[in-house]
């Protein structure tokens, strides 16, 4: 087996389809299939289902992720051999749950750019919660940012700076209060739901509502499109509690915002999995780390470890 079954492999995984496969790897057809047929003869065992559309075996899916982190590691040696000082080239490839793209994500990717413009980023949304995890199990990305405790060992995390959280508000709206907003005084207003209901905010939320005997406000839209939550909110469609850059943005477009009277906790982490990272992913968790604030909260005790990797 050599680089090439596994480019092969994973190219037809991708694409459900030789054909579609050899057309954006500019090779024959023929060519792919001897390639998939060599790779069932070394594990003696068939790799796809063969029919209208090309289905993976359970081999085959298990060969998934193996064959990810075998294309790279052969990267990985290639830039480090290639770039091991300047990291003129190269590529990052960063997961991101939702809620934490603007802040943090965005003033890490800028300053990451600003230090190696060589380097292309490609930045991913992940699941909120456990399943986040699976995006480096299967290694579609060596980092990720997300809030969740991490679900297996063999993880080691950065904390990361978050802005606080404030309440965007309709530019119509009438008597809100000078000062901070208590929740029980978002109760008297309709609010967007941008967020899971599983992530670690929404379910803190629930528990402070719970404490305090409240019922959860009127949701009246709930959307996974993040980028659709300010024009809402300055339509008219309802307020929305956002982060700090995102509502500064939007209170400069005509929303009304106010600060909350509690703190929102805001754990946000910078995961890899422990062992061996690519020259631009373990600069960057190195920038990262240098960026964090001392005493930077931790994930949930015994699941991982602080550190640069």
């Amino acid at each position: 087996m050599d680089r090439r079954h596994f480019t092969y492999f994973l190219a037809v995984v991708e694409s459900n389809s030789i054909s579609e496969a050899a057309r954006q790897l500019h090779i024959s057809q023929p060519a792919i299939s001897q390639s998939i047929k060599e790779l069932e003869r070394e594990f003696r065992t068939p790799l796809f289902h063969r029919g209208p559309r090309l289905t993976l075996t359970a081999a085959g899916r298990a060969l998934v992720g193996p064959a990810r982190r075998t294309l790279r590691s052969f990267e990985s040696a290639r830039a480090a051999v290639e770039e091991i000082d300047h990291l003129a080239t190269g590529r990052l490839d960063l997961a991101v749950v939702q809620g934490f793209a603007v802040d943090p994500v965005v003033p890490l990717v800028t300053r990451f750019r600003a230090r190696y413009p060589g380097l292309h980023i490609s930045v991913h949304e992940a699941p909120s919660g456990p399943d986040g995890f699976e995006v480096l199990r299967r290694a579609e990305a060596e980092l990720l940012v997300s809030d969740h405790p991490a679900p297996y060992p063999k993880h080691e995390a950065v904390g990361l700076a978050v802005e606080e959280m404030l309440v965007v508000f309709p530019p119509q709206t009438e008597d809100l209060p000078d000062g901070p907003m208590h929740v029980a005084e978002l109760r008297e207003h309709r609010m967007l739901q941008g967020l899971p209901r599983h992530s670690e905010m929404s379910v803190w939320f629930t528990s402070v509502l719970a404490a305090e005997r409240l019922p959860p406000p009127s949701i009246v839209v709930e959307t996974a499109h993040r980028d659709a939550i300010v024009p809402l909110v300055l339509s008219g469609a309802g307020a929305a509690v956002l982060p700090a850059p995102v509502a500064r943005a939007a209170k400069r477009l005509g929303a009304q915002v106010r600060a909350l009277a509690i703190t929102f906790p805001r754990p946000c982490f910078l995961y890899h999995r422990t062992g061996p990272l690519a020259p631009a992913s373990l600069a960057f968790v190195a920038m990262a780390a240098d960026a964090a604030p001392p005493g930077a909260g931790r994930p949930g005790a015994g699941e991982v470890t602080q550190g640069r990797g």
